[in-house]
């Protein structure tokens, strides 16, 4: 069911969404604190190396030092002298005299040499300037792998929990869904039983009416009342059980076929003019453009015409005009359109009014509704992959049915 589909991943979206916050924001932080940790320890190698800590001058690359570095001294007389670190290679003097003029001509005393991945330090010293380096490409390279590693194993525990967020959400909706599934099967089957009771109440009704209607005044209006109360609650169940097949979704393509779709919309206007009439109302509608093909149902898309219409003799005003039209989009669209007059149905009950059972401002009906048929119109609307809608234009509800021709 489509409703147990949606609940099952509105659960999962909200599930995941935590989970992928929480895992965005403990990577990030691991990636912060290995990055921050590596400022750190680079500033300490050279805050000691400017304060004249003890260090050995090796440049081996086997050093257990994690951070390399070295440091030289420019004298007065413009010389560069190696003073002491840890590097990986022994830096020749054309290397050294390159990174102290750079260091040289820096405007802050720290700073960074992109081109080497070089940070340096500067400070004055009695036998000339001093110069300290730390190479920072270890810590990118730390903190590279750390993200590389790191978002495969983050996208791992993500998908991980996306599999159990799955299992866990049809474990959680399953009480729900065997709750609806048994309300469905109710409302069919109780809706199959009564149709032959009602049969017989509606045949006995017609038996009581040709024998005794006219005898006096009072018996003919509790036949009349009884043969109306009858025929709506005949539509109530018929409406019920379409409901039901259309949960079920059977009996819906294998009953498509190809035909011509202003043809039934004039059937459905015939049969409807002296229904307006009677009400006093007025149907009108333009010149249908002939020779649109469609493919559906062909009496599920005549009950949703069925709808419209009736909908617009209940709840329109009285001696307004219902407006019926049919208009081409493009080379392969339909719009049909129902314009009806009367009260305008409110924003806040525009899209309330297609839920099942829903039934609003009742004041203007002119007839008996249990707040189903839109309900219906939009579940055949829906099979049909067609848009259905409200549109509220010059003072008129329009409903329209967007189809694709063939």
């Amino acid at each position: 069911m489509k409703e147990i589909v949606w609940l099952k991943l509105k659960f999962m979206f909200y599930n995941m969404l935590i989970v992928t916050a929480v895992i965005g924001v403990t990577f990030f932080a691991s990636a912060a604190v290995v990055k921050n940790r590596g400022f750190r320890e680079t500033d300490q190698v050279l805050n000691r190396l400017a304060d004249g800590g003890e260090s050995l001058l090796i440049f081996d690359g086997a050093s257990r030092v994690r951070v390399p570095h070295f440091s030289v001294v420019i004298t007065s007389e413009g010389a560069v002298i190696l003073q002491e670190g840890n590097y990986n290679s022994f830096p020749d003097q054309d290397f050294l005299n390159e990174v102290a003029l750079l260091g040289m001509g820096g405007v802050e005393e720290t700073g960074f040499l992109p081109q080497y991945n070089l940070k340096y330090l500067r400070a004055d010293r009695p036998e000339g300037m001093f110069l300290a380096f730390a190479d920072t490409s270890y810590g990118e390279s730390v903190l590279e792998s750390i993200l590389q590693y790191g978002a495969l194993v983050c996208g791992g525990i993500w998908l991980l929990f996306l599999g159990l967020s799955w299992c866990f959400a049809g474990w959680a909706v399953r009480p729900l869904e065997k709750a609806m599934v048994s309300q469905k099967e109710f409302v069919a089957n109780a809706s199959h039983e009564l149709k032959t009771p009602l049969t017989i109440i509606a045949a006995n009704a017609e038996l009581l009416s040709g024998r005794l209607l006219g005898q006096t005044e009072e018996m003919d209006k509790w036949l009349t009342n009884m043969k109306q109360e009858c025929q709506e609650m005949r539509k109530l169940v018929e409406s019920l059980l379409t409901l039901a097949r259309s949960d079920a979704r059977t009996g819906k393509k294998k009953d498509w076929t190809v035909f011509e779709f202003d043809e039934l919309l004039m059937e459905v206007l015939l049969t409807f003019e002296p229904v307006f009439y009677q009400a006093g109302r007025v149907l009108s509608y333009e010149d249908l453009p002939s020779g649109a093909r469609v493919r559906g149902n062909r009496e599920e898309l005549k009950k949703l015409m069925q709808i419209l219409l009736d909908n617009a003799v209940k709840y329109s005003a009285p001696r307004s005009d219902t407006r019926v039209s049919l208009k081409t989009l493009g080379r392969h669209g339909l719009c049909l359109w129902v314009e009806s007059g009367g009260p305008l149905i409110p924003k806040e009950q525009r899209n309330a009014i297609f839920e099942r059972f829903y039934r609003g401002d009742t004041s203007h009906s002119s007839g008996f509704g249990c707040g189903l048929g839109l309900s219906i119109a939009k579940e055949i609307a829906k099979e049909h992959r067609a848009g259905f809608g409200l549109s509220c234009e010059n003072g008129k509800n329009c409903f329209y049915l967007k189809l694709k021709t063939i």
